[in-house]
C-alpha cells in the first residue's frame, strides 16, 4: 500500500483515511439557513447524499475519503457508479423520479434545458475563493455556463496519455525506457510485440469498442497532433474530412492489418481492455489521467506499466492534444439535500482534498493549486500537462447524433478504410447541419463558437 501525506490529509489506500482535511469542505450558506460546521457542530448529522458518477477510476479514494467526511460531518455519502452505460442511467434516474443528490453532468446544455441541475451562482457566492480556484476557462459561455448561469463544479482537467508495459517492451527486443514517440514508432513497436507475444495472447495495442466513444481516445485526440478538429472554430464549422483524422483512422487501420490489435474489440468495453491491460495482455493502451487509478485502485495492477506522452505524427506536431476540464459534478435541482450537498461539493474541491487526490494518482484535477506534480504513485508524474496539452475552446454541444461520429469511425476501421472519405464528408453535412438548425432555433449562438484568430499551436483558454 502506498501512503501520501499532504495539505491536512492523510490517505492510506485500501485501508482508512485519517487527518483532517475537512475544514476547507465545511462551508457555510449566507442567506440559505446553512449554518458553517464545526468540530462539535453538525447541521446535517444523520444526513444521506447519494453521489452518481460514470468515474470509477477514483472510487477507492473517494469512499476513504467520504469516510473522513462523515466523521467529520455526519454526513454519509453513497456512491452509484456506472462506466460507459452513465448516460442512460442518469436519464432513468431523472425520469423514474429518484435523482441522485450529486452527479457527473454528461450534456451539460441538454440537462440545463431539461431542468436537472441546480445553478449554482447563490452556492458559489457564498463560498468565497471557491470558483476562482479553478483552472482557467472552467467557467465561460458553453462550458460551466449556460443560459446565463454557472452549473457545475470541474472535478477534472484531463491529459490524454499512453500507457505501456515496459516487460512487455523488453520481452518483444524493446527498450523498455524509450515508448514510441511517433506514428511510425507506435505502429512498429505495436507489430514488434504481436510477432513475439501473440503466441502467448499478448499483443501490442488494445482498446475496448463495445462502446464506440473510445474512438475519441483512439482517433479524434491523435487527429489533434496533426492540427485537425472535430470542430474547427476558425471557420466555425465541423470538420472530419481533413487529413489529419485520416491519418489518425488510416494508423488504426493499419495496426489492424499487422494483426497489433488485441482481437475481439467489438466485445470488450474500455474498462475490459483496461483490465486486460492490468493484466498484462497488451503491450500499449491509449487513454486519459484517470487511468493510473484504475491500474492502481481498480485492478491492482502488479504489472510493470508506466505513462508516456501521445506518440506525434511523423511530420511533427500541426496541433496539441486536447485536455479536457470536464467530469463536472453538479447539484440536482429536484434533490432534497441541496444543502447538505454542497457541503459535500466544498469539501470534495477544497485544495486539500484535490492535492491530495493528485497526489494520490486519480488525474490531473480542476483547482489549479493541486496539480503539484508531487506524487509517489506510479504513472502519475507523466500526467502532468505539458506543452503539448490545450484546454481547447467550447464545442458546440448537439442533439444526440445517430450514428454519431465516434460509430462512424468504428464502421470506417471495420471496413479497412473502405469509403473514408464519403463517409467523413457525410459526418461534416450532418454534424454542419444539426448545427446550423440549433443556431436557427435560438439554442446555440453561431458566434459564440467563431474564433477568427484560432490557432491550435498558441491558443490559450481565458
Amino acid at each position: 500500500m502506498s501512503r501520501s501525506t499532504l495539505s491536512g490529509i492523510s490517505l492510506n489506500r485500501r485501508g482508512v483515511l485519517k487527518g483532517a482535511a475537512g475544514a476547507a469542505g465545511a462551508a457555510a450558506l449566507a442567506g440559505r439557513g446553512v449554518r458553517r460546521a464545526g468540530a462539535q457542530d453538525k447541521p446535517f448529522d444523520g444526513a444521506t447524499v447519494t453521489w452518481m458518477s460514470n468515474q470509477r477510476h477514483d472510487v477507492a479514494v473517494k469512499e476513504m475519503l467520504f469516510e473522513q467526511f462523515k466523521e467529520q460531518s455526519g454526513i454519509t455519502v453513497e456512491m452509484n457508479i456506472f462506466a460507459d452505460d452513465y448516460p442512460n442511467q442518469l436519464k432513468i434516474a431523472f425520469e423514474s423520479g429518484t435523482p441522485p443528490d450529486i452527479y457527473n453532468m454528461s450534456a451539460p446544455r441538454q440537462e440545463v434545458e431539461a431542468g436537472w441541475p441546480e445553478p449554482l451562482e447563490t452556492y458559489l457566492a457564498a463560498t468565497p475563493g471557491l470558483e476562482e480556484s479553478f483552472l482557467p476557462g472552467a467557467f465561460v459561455a458553453n462550458r460551466g455556463i449556460w443560459g446565463g448561469q454557472k452549473y457545475g463544479l470541474p472535478m477534472y482537467a484531463q491529459t490524454m496519455r499512453l500507457y505501456y508495459n515496459k516487460t512487455i517492451f523488453e520481452r518483444a527486443g524493446l527498450d523498455p525506457a524509450a515508448p514510441p514517440t511517433t506514428h511510425t514508432a507506435f505502429r512498429e513497436a505495436s507489430k514488434a510485440i504481436t510477432d513475439a507475444l501473440s503466441g502467448e495472447q499478448i499483443y501490442g495495442l488494445i482498446l475496448g469498442d463495445k462502446f464506440p466513444w473510445v474512438w475519441w481516445m483512439n482517433a479524434t485526440i491523435p487527429a489533434q497532433g496533426a492540427g485537425s478538429y472535430a470542430f474547427n472554430w476558425k471557420t466555425g464549422k465541423y470538420e472530419f474530412n481533413t487529413d489529419g483524422f485520416k491519418q489518425a483512422l488510416q494508423l488504426m487501420i493499419d495496426l489492424k492489418a499487422d494483426g497489433s490489435i488485441f482481437p475481439g474489440i467489438h466485445t470488450l468495453t474500455d474498462d475490459d481492455a483496461r483490465q486486460q491491460f492490468s493484466l498484462g495482455r497488451a503491450g500499449m493502451i491509449i487513454g486519459g489521467s484517470w487511468n493510473p487509478g484504475v491500474f492502481n485502485d481498480q485492478f491492482e495492477s502488479t504489472e510493470d506499466w508506466e505513462t508516456a506522452e501521445l506518440p506525434q505524427p511523423d511530420g511533427g506536431m500541426a496541433g496539441r492534444f486536447q485536455q479536457g476540464i470536464g467530469d463536472r459534478y453538479t447539484l440536482s435541482a429536484s434533490g432534497e439535500q441541496k444543502d447538505a450537498a454542497w457541503e459535500v461539493m466544498t469539501f470534495m474541491y477544497s485544495a486539500a482534498t484535490m492535492t491530495a487526490m493528485f497526489a494520490e494518482g486519480m488525474g490531473v484535477m480542476g483547482v489549479a493549486a493541486a496539480n503539484t506534480g508531487e506524487s509517489s504513485v506510479r504513472g502519475v508524474p507523466a500526467l502532468a500537462p505539458t506543452e503539448r496539452d490545450v484546454i481547447i475552446p467550447p464545442e458546440p454541444e448537439l442533439p444526440t447524433m445517430t450514428p454519431d461520429y465516434q460509430s462512424v469511425m468504428q464502421e470506417i476501421w471495420d471496413n479497412d478504410g473502405g469509403e473514408m472519405d464519403a463517409k467523413l464528408a457525410e459526418l461534416d453535412t450532418r454534424y454542419n447541419e444539426a448545427f446550423a438548425a440549433a443556431v436557427a432555433d435560438g439554442t446555440l449562438v453561431a458566434e459564440d463558437f467563431t474564433i477568427a484568430d484560432f490557432d491550435p499551436l498558441t491558443w490559450t483558454a481565458s
